[in-house]
This record gives C-alpha cells, structure tokens and sequence, in this order.
C-alpha cells in the first residue's frame, strides 16, 4: 500500500478516535469502567491473601447439603459425633453463596467442617467432614452431603490435595446470579 493511502488513512483512524474520546461521556464511561476494574482486583488481590485461597467464593450449585429437618443428625448421632457444635448448622443450598478459606494441611479441618474438594468433574464439590484418618501412610478424609441419604463414590478417601478449603461463611441466595452466568 503506497504511503499516501496509509497516511490518510491514518489521519482518518486519528479523527475517529479524537471525537470518540473527546466526548465528555465517553471518557466519563471508561473512566468508571476502569475504576470498577481496579476496585474489583484490588478487592481480590486483598481476599485471595487474606483467605489464603484463589478460590474465595463459590455458589451452590445443587441441594446436596440443604436441611428440611433435624434429620441430616441422626448420622452425626449415630456415630457419636455431637452435631450441635458443628459450624453452619442451617445448612444451604443451591443459589447460596460460600465464602471460602484456603487450609495449610488436614490439621486444619476437623470432623463437622464442610470443605471444597476437587473431584474431576465440572465444579469442586461442597460437603460436611465425616472421618479423618490415616490410609496408607497419608491423611484421608470421608464427607457427606447433609442432605444426601449416603456417600458418593468420590467421597470416601479424599486426599490432602483435592481440598481447596473449608466454608467459613454462607450468603443466602446471592448465588443465583453466578449460576445465571455460568448457565446453570
């Protein structure tokens, strides 16, 4: 392309721009777009450290660990587990929205936590700790879905690995619109 077509052409892309950005508005929009964007990492920068987790959130995709009753105990009781003292004793479910915190090691979890785990599928799983032992040498951990009559197949040796946290804190409903997002 000979220079002069370039040149005009470029003058004509540098006019664009000139009254595109030169409107008030226009700048004013991208100038908020920017500052929600740095708000928004700047506020995960801060969480991802101080809950020690890229993970910090998550909404509640099914109703595996949802409470209609005082029945999901009775598990809990039968093994001589005190259920009153575990945390998040109202459960959640789908549309939920978990705050997450990232563990060190399994010491950090005890039987009646509900923690995040990796199983292979599409999204982490989210159930209540109920085993913590020693299998070949190596902490494993055995949860359950409160809501669920028994365990999954996925659930009965959880390695150290797979766990991304344990749930500190439950938003009710706020994760509706994730799912919205993610189409689910």
């Amino acid at each position: 392309m000979p220079r002069k077509k370039l040149r005009k052409k470029s003058r004509v892309v540098k006019r664009f721009a000139a009254r595109i950005f030169g409107r008030k508005i226009v700048r004013e929009v991208l100038e908020f777009i920017l500052i929600l964007a740095i708000l928004y990492f700047g506020v995960s920068g801060v969480l991802v450290l101080a809950l020690r987790t890229d993970t910090y959130w998550m909404a509640v995709v099914s109703n595996s660990m949802k409470h209609d009753d005082e029945s999901w105990r009775e598990y809990f009781e039968t093994r001589g587990d005190n259920s009153y003292q575990f945390p998040l004793q109202g459960g959640f479910e789908r549309g939920d929205m978990l705050v997450i915190q990232g563990v060190g090691s399994v010491t950090e979890i005890s039987i009646g936590d509900v923690i995040m785990f990796d199983t292979g599928q599409r999204f982490p799983l989210v159930h209540r700790v109920v085993d913590i032992r020693n299998e070949n040498g190596g902490a494993r951990s055995t949860t359950k879905g409160d809501g669920n009559a028994g365990l999954l197949p996925v659930e009965g040796s959880i390695k150290p690995e797979q766990i991304r946290g344990k749930v500190i804190f439950v938003i009710p409903e706020l994760g509706h619109l994730s799912l919205w997002f993610q189409g689910s």
